[in-house]
């Protein structure tokens, strides 16, 4: 296999390990994960009745892993190609998704219901919660739609641009824009997309990864509002993934650094809690994949996204080879997945296999 074969298959397997993991624990305070689970956890389980997971089986994922892989698949079919009708083909599948009112965050649901006229309920909320009873529009959309729905599947942009890096943050914004087109929901996009981009070269270093990924927030902030995404009044990504850095560099072992990161940065649907708290995980205990996964899956509230970023990254950074041999099997099992074999066809359009 070669070294970028790996770096693909690791990132893939790793995004779709995080996701699969944390939703079992998604929703729940740290407190509450050790309470419930008898300790933190650290395999595949299938999710308790109380979370949007609980028709799922261990190890099977949840959207955060599904919608970039559409993205991908759809995008695959057309040779690579990222536009209106590659999207619509792909969140098409995903309405058709057995599962999908469980999983759809209100973002992207008020999206379907633009686009495709969808009226299903959302088991994660109503989009409109809240909204006047008078037929108003509020400005910046109430400040409602900055959340972490484009950094989840922003890894698939990643892959898509692996032979025209110089486009990535173009790709990144198509991609999200969809669902998501808004300027902090794209700067925590393209913070996600261009350290998963840093990670697949051969001289990738974590320091680097991570300036990348402050670097890409700006500029996917930047590229967002040239391109006439909606305002959001909120925090900066960029400024508060180097916060978060700043935190997860303090600690020795993610055990503690889960803690403050939850407490000063927070792990939440803002994207910029939860692209942050990537961040700050990475700076932890990047170097170690699997342990980076297990803090992610472990650190509470929107764990499934959290950890589905963190996997995407190191996955790509260490390669499939670092990452325990038993996730891809399980995985391919719980999902009827074939990720060999979309990691080959991810190399095989760009001509790098």
């Amino acid at each position: 296999m070669s070294k970028l074969n790996s770096k693909v298959l690791g990132s893939l397997v790793g995004a779709a390990a995080g996701d699969a993991m944390g939703a079992a624990t998604e929703l729940r305070t740290i407190e509450q994960i050790k309470a419930d689970f008898n300790g933190w956890v650290t395999t595949f389980i299938a999710p308790p009745q109380d979370t949007f997971g609980r028709c799922n089986e261990a190890g099977m994922v949840t959207d955060d892993f599904t919608q970039g892989r559409f993205i991908l698949e759809a995008s695959l079919d057309q040779n690579g190609e990222v536009n209106n009708e590659v999207l619509r083909t792909a969140f098409k599948r995903w309405m058709d998704y057995p599962f999908y009112p469980n999983f759809t965050g209100p973002t992207t649901r008020a999206a379907m219901q633009r686009i495709f006229d969808d009226k299903r309920e959302s088991l994660q909320g109503n989009a409109e919660a809240g909204e006047p009873a008078q037929d108003v529009v509020l400005v910046n959309n109430g400040n409602a739609s900055a959340t972490n729905g484009a950094g989840m599947k922003a890894w698939s942009a990643s892959m898509l641009s692996l032979s025209a890096p110089e486009k990535l943050i173009a790709t990144t914004y198509e991609s999200a824009r969809f669902t998501h087109d808004n300027v902090i929901s794209v700067s925590g996009a393209c913070a996600v997309s261009t350290a998963v981009n840093a990670a697949f070269s051969d001289e990738a270093t974590l320091k680097g990864v991570m300036e990348a990924g402050i670097k890409g927030a700006d500029q996917g902030y930047s590229h967002a509002e040239q391109h006439g995404a909606m305002m959001m009044a909120g925090p900066s990504v960029a400024r508060r993934i180097e916060l978060a850095i700043q935190i997860g560099e303090k600690h020795d072992s993610w055990e503690t650094a889960v803690v403050e990161l939850a407490d000063i940065i927070g792990t939440g649907l803002h994207a910029s809690e939860a692209v942050p708290a990537v961040f700050g995980i990475l700076a932890c205990c990047g170097n170690e994949p699997e342990q980076a996964i297990l803090a992610a899956v472990n650190i509470g509230n929107d764990t499934d996204t959290v950890a589905t970023m963190v996997g995407s990254i190191v996955g790509a950074l260490h390669g499939i080879e670092a990452l325990p041999s038993h996730y891809l099997s399980v995985l391919n099992e719980a999902n009827n997945f074939k990720l060999e074999d979309l990691a080959a066809r991810i190399l095989k359009v760009h001509n790098l296999n």
